[in-house]
């Protein structure tokens, strides 16, 4: 049973709700963390691992929030209060909804700043910035940048205004109309990246990295670390999935749907290793360089590489446009919030979430600079030696994500009703309820208290 026979507001196509949900998955999580974490992790044994994860884990969370979200119709904390109603179950499970809303509203405040550098990279390479740099002068103006409390700052205002304009539109006019324009036109820029490293780069040596295999390698720290890499990527248990599934109405498969949006990611998020390998490899860069790999390693490559400047600038444009997507989904899932429960209008609840998520950035921006040595919490051994911006990213990659993906599916597997759960599933995909409850119920909890145990 849901709150209405329809909801007030739903996507306007199928097409508009896969674009818009990929737009969650496909962000500076596949084309900024993906490689650089294959590289840290075996190359194609994590990607292996990655995959299967993907699938047996990081898939069924994701058709349980989307399933949720599309019995409550409304934000997700409402959504969560209604049904823990309807099911007879306890108030203690309205933290699902509270972790659903705080987890947009830090991670967006953070994951704008990071946004922010992808965008003056993206202006660098317009006026040839990288060309001829080296490793030493291509890491030095990233701590310059990141160093620079007036470019950090600014560079993450501007990005979360212009997230906050584009929200501030009705759905049709603002997030649907950028998905579409977006997600087509960096999926053809990444194709185009992947047929220019398989010119210009070493491609039969990044491509062997990504696709055969040493078994050898799997241990469990690589499994683990596909487990949270698979999560992040596909964005479940942060309540912008739950918030989509909001606008989804009764005649969209939902289990075809998440496979669709599964493969999506996964492609993106390999053409993104085939378009960035191969350029490692060709000038003996180090692919286990880690969260430096973009911003550090990568523009040493584009200024050796002939026409560097443009395939420069279409990376970086790629990687800023992939994470205004993401971003997209986290400030909506805030903006439904303030509209359902306090009848907002769009606008104003727009300049509220989008302001208060700001200000909260601010500590972030500042962390690698005027806050660099400000680290509050290190009297708590977990937390020793953290910024205001690791803080932030620690919290909700390695504590609540985590936390609220497991209460998610022992929401969806245990508490909501047996035939309520059933009737998300569409009679051409009933054979796949009882995989996916078995799934749901017994072996995706143990694959989520493991991240969270060796996150902590």
């Amino acid at each position: 049973m849901s709150i209405s026979a329809t909801p007030a507001v739903t996507w306007s196509s199928k097409s508009s709700f896969l674009l818009a949900t990929i737009g969650i998955a496909v962000g500076l999580g596949n084309i900024w963390r993906f490689p650089y974490v294959v590289g840290t992790n075996g190359g194609a044994a994590f990607v292996l691992v990655y995959v299967l994860i993907l699938l047996c884990f990081a898939a069924p969370i994701m058709i349980a929030e989307l399933m949720i979200g599309r019995q409550g119709q409304k934000d997700p904390f409402s959504t969560i209060k209604f049904l823990s109603e309807q099911n007879s179950a306890h108030k203690g499970w309205q933290l699902i909804g509270w972790l659903s809303l705080l987890i947009p509203f830090i991670a967006l405040s953070y994951y704008s700043v990071v946004a922010g550098w992808t965008v003056d990279y993206t202006m660098q390479s317009l006026v040839n910035k990288f060309d001829g740099i080296d490793g030493a002068a291509s890491k030095s103006y990233f701590q310059s940048l990141a160093g620079s409390p007036v470019k950090s700052i600014s560079l993450f205002l501007a990005f979360i205004a212009l997230t906050m304009f584009i929200i501030s539109k009705s759905l049709k006019d603002g997030l649907e109309k950028s998905v579409k324009l977006l997600m087509p036109m960096l999926f053809l820029i990444l194709v185009f990246l992947v047929i220019y490293a398989a010119i210009a780069g070493d491609f039969a040596r990044g491509f062997s990295y990504l696709f055969s295999p040493d078994l050898s390698k799997i241990n469990a720290d690589v499994v683990l670390a596909a487990m949270g890499q698979a999560f992040f990527s596909l964005g479940v248990g942060a309540g912008s999935v739950m918030a989509y599934g909001g606008y989804l109405s009764k005649d969209i498969s939902i289990p075809k749907s998440v496979l669709t949006v599964a493969f999506a990611d996964t492609l993106v998020a390999l053409l993104a290793g085939m378009a960035i390998f191969p350029f490692v490899f060709a000038f003996d860069l180090t692919p286990s360089s880690g969260p430096g790999l973009i911003f550090e390693t990568l523009p040493v490559a584009f200024g050796q590489l002939p026409g560097g400047q443009w395939v420069g600038l279409l990376f970086f444009f790629l990687l800023a446009g992939a994470a205004l997507t993401t971003a997209l989904s986290m400030l909506e899932c805030l903006v439904r919030f303030l509209s359902d429960k306090y009848q907002f209008t769009r606008t104003k609840a727009t300049l509220l979430a989008g302001s208060a998520s700001a200000v909260l950035g601010l500590g972030a921006a500042m962390s690698f600079n005027l806050l660099s040595d400000f680290k509050p919490l290190s009297f708590i051994d977990a937390f020793s030696g953290k910024t205001l911006f690791d803080l932030m990213d620690y919290s909700v990659a390695n504590i609540m994500i985590p936390i609220n993906a497991l209460l998610i599916v022992i929401f969806a597997g245990w508490v909501l009703k047996k035939q309520v759960v059933k009737s998300e599933f569409s009679t051409e995909h009933s054979s796949w309820f009882a995989p996916w409850l078995c799934l749901i119920r017994y072996i995706a909890p143990v694959g989520v208290i493991a991240v969270l145990v060796v996150g902590l």
